[in-house]
């Protein structure tokens, strides 16, 4: 019993070791906007006046909206190029913008915060003011990229060196350097008199962001000068190089800028202080590649968001794994996937659930150690990785219980059964890896930790079920006291044949008599029309919705009252009590619709208190400062003309429209305060703004890149296939998969009426490899009856009966299988909120399409193509044949002598 004790130490010892990390590993992930609290920025569009400065008048107000939509696209384009994967923009109004995203540090925030708002209108100039724009000195047909240089990042800005102007700024900076009559940097005194004092000076050249002609000037940034200087403009200097050594690269007519860690000597760099340089660089060349925007753009303030899904960290004081849903339906999806392997293999089911398991966690864990950021396509693909991983197993165990119904003992089948599962193994996992390569080359920042876990977590895989699970087993089927136990396997022991008999099976599977393949026709012509109809519907719904394959792109939410006053005063305390007081009377004595509760004691109205921001007004040159603070009212509904309030407080009375109350008349005075016996009595200094909430990415642009990616992969499995199973096979396999992915991605864009968004499309890889996979399961059992039919016909007669016969036989793994992926399919989908349950909704759909068309169509099709290719005939060319050379003939009366090899000697 050794043997066994062992394999039930080994198993038991893995899976202790699992969950006795899980929690460290689930406490360090890093995660996006669906599993953490993340920011939500505010700003607001202001327009510009003639000399280009933002004008903050009342008469110049932004009221715009296809204006502010286009900067909305804008700041998508960038979060896209920030590498932030997962985020939200909403609209309100004609003026302001809401986006909400995820960091790991404040600096980060920092730096998307200024990333957005960002006018890339670029200028260098020196301390003469003489100064050449962006379109005369850059290189407009190069972007600025990132290199490493010395083991150190650079950024490096394509130039027209050539430029006159441009060499004009260079030229004065330069001589003012030789010079040395450059701004004076420091002085130092001479240790003979310390009453002389020498200067230091040097030149620059300065590169200007958000740039104003003849008006941004060096007398303005001079912090000597303390008559011109302009902190405002001051900060608009985005780089600034040393006139002596300013890096110009005369072999790329590039300028490079150097970024170096901070706060480090050469001898003392650490990997984090190298990372943040990076990160830091990469912020540059984003920046300088952002191009202009016609409008100013003010960052108002942020707050806390909440997590798009939910928390996978306890929030409170230790952390902890939460019990959210996503981990009960992890328990429960381990659970039960466990016992239906229990259920339909017994004793093997341990083994390959061990294994999967382990796969599983490992998966996981490379995504903590490479700092991936996991996210819903995350979990995606270590379910992808674990159903993989289980229908290893299920190909290992089937051809198990194969070699014992063939009357072999339990260590000869175990034997057996793992030669000749090692190669289809090896195909699912090359088709798993090519899949996870392709999402992370082509898929897009949503799909780096689906990537992560598919390529690395795949090779474990390979690994562990090509030597683990033939270990484990190996374990058992030797143990002596388990020898001819073959009701633990779920092989009945009436049935196994006798190896002495010429009968060499007795039982071949519970369908082995079934046809799947005489529904062909229909299924084939349904299937071609459901594929035309998702084709044509996501191709007309992708033009006339810009993208929105599924449902269109913006979606009205809510409705937020912004209450925006202003002091000249740093914290005043006593204004900002008089608007809270005056907000919340307007609160407690309000109904809305009718209703016969306030909007207080009906909690229709979420209140957030923000604290002073401090707005410089850059048309005042310094002059003045104004401090703004906001109060924020968020309705739980978008507020409509239809919506109507009766505020009642004493004698102050007022009925009507909600919008209406807090609009603007004629004269551009707002109601509230015009209303006889109900103003709320704010003074000039109080503005509310009612406005709603438009989602303006509701479809962020997922679909695309995943498609792409999931297409080459399929290009790329279906070619090794091809070598591997023959050209007809290769080819079924391909134009299977194509349908079935092809459907699935579809599906929902035919019911483009359902509130689904294109971010479904992460299912998208799931059921490619899970139609690949299955596939792989017929192609390899009608390839070893081929191989192991002793008639060799050859004829299409023949060769039809076998695929009939194979489809049937591989049809017991294949819906083992489906089973699994359905169950684990539908455990999410029950499981998980609404805003992601689609995708697995998705995958459902997904599986049964797959699993359909491959019972039905796949030998047929494949049988076809074989049909095609006989038929295909090939000239040999007539090549001239080598005369033989006469046998020379002895001519002589005498005999000669037998010659016998061996005998002779």
């Amino acid at each position: 019993m050794r043997r066994l004790w062992s394999h039930i130490v080994i198993a038991a010892t893995s899976l202790l070791m699992v969950g006795a990390t899980f929690a460290t590993v689930v406490t360090n992930i890093n995660s996006n906007i669906e599993f953490e609290k993340g920011r939500e920025l505010t700003f607001r569009v202001v327009a510009k006046d003639n000399d280009g400065n933002p004008d903050y008048s009342e008469e110049a107000k932004f009221n715009d909206s296809k204006a502010i939509d286009d900067i909305a696209k804008i700041m998508e384009k960038r979060l896209a190029a920030a590498d932030i994967s997962r985020y939200q923009i909403e609209t309100q109004g004609t003026d302001t913008i809401k986006v909400t995203f995820v960091q790991d540090t404040e600096q980060q925030y920092s730096i998307i915060q200024n990333y957005l708002s960002f006018n890339a209108t670029l200028a260098i100039s020196n301390s003469k003011e003489t100064y050449a724009l962006a379109t005369e000195f850059l290189n407009q047909d190069k972007k600025a990229y990132l290199e490493t240089t010395d083991g150190y990042p650079a950024v490096v800005i394509p130039i027209i060196k050539d430029n006159e102007l441009f060499q004009a700024v260079y030229t004065e900076a330069k001589e003012m350097s030789d010079n040395n009559t450059g701004e004076v940097v420091e002085e130092h005194e001479h240790e003979e008199d310390e009453e002389e004092h020498e200067e230091t000076h040097h030149a620059y050249l300065y590169l200007w962001y958000d740039y104003i002609e003849d008006y941004y000037s060096y007398s303005k940034i001079n912090q000597n000068s303390s008559d011109t200087y302009d902190p405002t403009i001051a900060s608009k200097i985005l780089m600034t190089f040393d006139a002596a050594n300013p890096f110009l690269d005369d072999e790329q007519d590039a300028l490079r800028a150097y970024v170096s860690p901070q706060n480090s000597s050469e001898s003392s760099v650490t990997p984090e202080q190298l990372k943040q340089a990076y990160q830091n660089a990469r912020f540059y060349v984003n920046l300088l590649n952002a191009g202009k925007m016609d409008y100013h753009v003010d960052f108002l303030f942020s707050k806390r968001a909440n997590f798009f899904v939910e928390s996978l960290v306890a929030l409170d004081a230790h952390e902890t794994v939460a019990w959210s849903r996503t981990f009960i339906a992890t328990i429960c999806a381990l659970v039960v996937v466990s016992l239906l392997l229990v259920y339909f293999y017994r004793l093997g089911a341990s083994s390959v659930a061990t294994i999967s398991i382990v796969t599983t966690f490992l998966g996981l864990l490379f995504v903590v150690l490479l700092g991936a950021e996991y996210n819903i396509a995350g979990l995606i693909g270590l379910i992808t990785l674990g159903l993989v991983s289980v229908m290893s197993g299920i190909i290992y165990l089937n051809k198990f219980k194969e070699e014992c119904y063939r009357g072999r003992t339990l260590k000869k089948a175990n034997s057996e059964a793992g030669k000749k599962s090692l190669l289809p193994v090896i195909d699912l996992h090359v088709v798993l890896v090519a899949t996870g390569v392709m999402c992370y080359l082509l898929g897009g920042v949503i799909m780096k930790s689906f990537a992560v876990v598919t390529v690395l977590g795949g090779l474990v895989s390979l690994v562990l079920n090509i030597f683990g699970l033939r270990g484990l087993m190996w374990l058992v089927t030797n143990e002596q006291g388990l020898s001819g136990r073959y009701d633990l396997f779920d092989v009945s022991e009436d049935q196994v044949s006798n190896a002495l008999e010429e009968n060499q099976t007795k039982y071949e599977g519970a369908n082995a008599d079934k046809d799947f393949t005489k529904s062909k026709k229909p299924v084939a012509i349904a299937s071609g029309v459901l594929l035309v109809a998702s084709i044509a519907c996501l191709l007309v719904f992708g033009i006339k919705d810009n993208g929105a394959v599924y449902s269109k792109g913006s979606t009205t939410g809510n409705s937020e009252l912004y209450v925006e006053y202003y002091s000249e005063t740093e914290g005043n305390t006593a204004l900002t009590a008089d608007v809270k007081d005056k907000l919340d009377t307007f609160l407690t004595h309000t109904y809305l619709n009718g209703n016969t509760k306030t909007l207080a004691e009906a909690n229709e109205v979420e209140t957030e208190n923000y604290d002073y921001v401090a707005k410089y007004d850059s048309t005042k040159s310094g002059t003045n400062t104004v401090y703004y603070a906001y109060y924020r009212l968020t309705f739980n509904k978008a507020i409509t003309e239809k919506d109507t309030i009766r505020y009642e407080n004493g004698d102050n009375k007022y009925e009507g429209s909600l919008v209406a109350f807090f609009s603007a008349d004629e004269n551009g005075e707002q109601i509230y305060n015009l209303v006889p016996g109900a103003g709320l009595g704010f003074n000039n200094a109080v503005t509310l703004s009612l406005k709603s909430t438009t989602r303006a990415n509701a479809d962020q642009p997922a679909f695309g890149p995943i498609i792409l990616a999931t297409g080459v992969s399929l290009a790329i499995a279906a070619f090794y296939l091809l070598l591997r199973y023959r050209l007809s096979r290769g080819l079924a396999a391909l134009a299977i998969s194509a349908l079935a992915t092809g459907i699935s991605a579809g599906l929902f864009s035919i019911l483009h009426f359902l509130p689904v968004t294109s971010y479904v499309s992460l299912a998208i890889p799931f059921v490619s490899i899970f139609v690949l996979s299955i596939g792989i399961v017929f192609m390899n059992k009608e390839r070893e009856m081929v191989l192991e039919d002793r008639s060799k016909d050859n004829s299409l007669e023949a060769r039809n009966a076998l695929m009939v016969k194979a489809t049937a036989l591989s049809s017991t793994p294949i819906i083992i299988c489906f089973i699994i992926a359905l169950y684990l399919g539908v455990n999410f989908f029950g499981f998980m909120f609404t805003s992601v349950s689609w995708i697995f909704l998705a995958m459902i759909l997904g599986v049964c399409v797959s699993t359909g068309l491959t019972l039905v169509l796949f030998g047929p099709c494949a049988q076809l193509l074989f049909k095609w290719f006989s038929n295909v005939k090939i000239k040999k060319p007539n090549l001239k044949k080598k005369k033989a050379r006469p046998v020379r003939v002895k001519k002589s009366a005498e005999p000669e002598e037998a010659i016998f090899i061996g005998i002779n000697d």
